[in-house]
């Protein structure tokens, strides 16, 4: 081990016995990435303090995200319309869990363009997004969106989504039981999180992804195993899917140039049978790059 067990621990099942994975972190020289040796979660260590967490979110969250994603980023316009492909995937995923009656509540809604595709399936829509510019253009557009789930008062949903969101959190068992008691009864959450078996990382040898898929925002990056165990231990039965959000396209940029921003570069040529199997193929051995969790209420 390369650092002191007494100060390294996981925040899950409080382990310190621990493998180191990276000590490059994207955005934080001062931390590295670890594999617990108990529960096998992986985890970054150390984290930003509370109040540096709250600082980072409000003040520099945008750029950070903008660094990595490229120009367009802050504005909420722009970033409405660049998700719009992004919402359209996760419907066929979606649709199975959700009913005409249902109220749901998005937890970072963001701009609230997943919320606008789901409102033609449910009965009701709520975003819970703390920037306030991509609240007031949500807003603008006739969805409903509030800062912080303080605003709701004591109301319950009957779905809950949370989508790239469960990896930043500093306590995520805890943050899943606080929003198991927004649940009606038989309620679902949604949810979506980076898979750490992900191809690029675990198989392929690309020297310049793990320095970019490490980042200081990603406090824990689950496996389909550490997925299913931090929900159950929140107290919610789970059912746990593969998912394949990037292209073969992005993958061959990757493999060729050593960076992101690939998709859909030769889909000219590459036919959609070629994609689909292999997604699939991904798919299949658990190596793609996005886990999706339905968790249900069992109270």
């Amino acid at each position: 081990m390369s650092a002191n067990t007494n100060t390294i621990l996981c925040r899950v099942c409080g382990s310190i016995e621990h493998t180191l994975i990276s000590s490059t972190v994207s955005g934080d020289s001062d931390s590295a990435v670890y594999r617990c040796q108990n529960c096998e979660l992986v985890y970054l260590f150390p984290i930003m303090t509370e109040e540096e967490e709250n600082a980072f979110y409000v003040s520099e969250f945008e750029d950070y995200m903008e660094g990595r994603s490229g120009p367009g980023w802050e504005s909420p316009e722009a970033h409405f319309r660049s998700y719009q492909a992004e919402g359209e995937r996760r419907l066929p995923l979606v649709r199975p869990y959700l009913s005409n009656d249902d109220s749901l509540l998005e937890i970072g809604s963001s701009t609230g363009y997943f919320l606008d595709d789901l409102s033609g399936y449910v009965s009701s829509v709520v975003g819970v997004e703390p920037s306030m510019a991509y609240r007031d253009y949500a807003l603008k557009r006739g969805i409903h969106t509030v800062e912080s789930l303080d605003d709701l008062d004591d109301r319950k949903f009957d779905v809950i989504a949370i989508y790239y969101v469960l990896e930043h959190l500093r306590d995520p068992v805890g943050y899943l039981s606080q929003l198991q008691a927004r649940l009606r009864k038989g309620g679902r959450i949604l949810i979506e999180v980076p898979n750490v078996d992900d191809v690029l990382l675990s198989r392929y040898d690309i020297p310049n992804f793990g320095p970019f898929y490490w980042q200081k925002v990603h406090y824990h990056v689950f496996s389909r195993q550490t997925l299913t165990d931090v929900i159950v231990r929140s107290g919610l039965e789970v059912d746990v899917f593969p998912a394949q959000r990037y292209d073969l396209s992005n993958h061959m940029v990757w493999m060729m140039e050593g960076r992101p921003g690939g998709m859909g570069r030769y889909t000219d040529f590459f036919s959609s049978e070629l994609e689909s199997s292999y997604s699939a193929a991904l798919n299949r051995h658990w190596l793609c790059d996005t886990l999706f969790a339905v968790a249900t209420d069992i109270d």
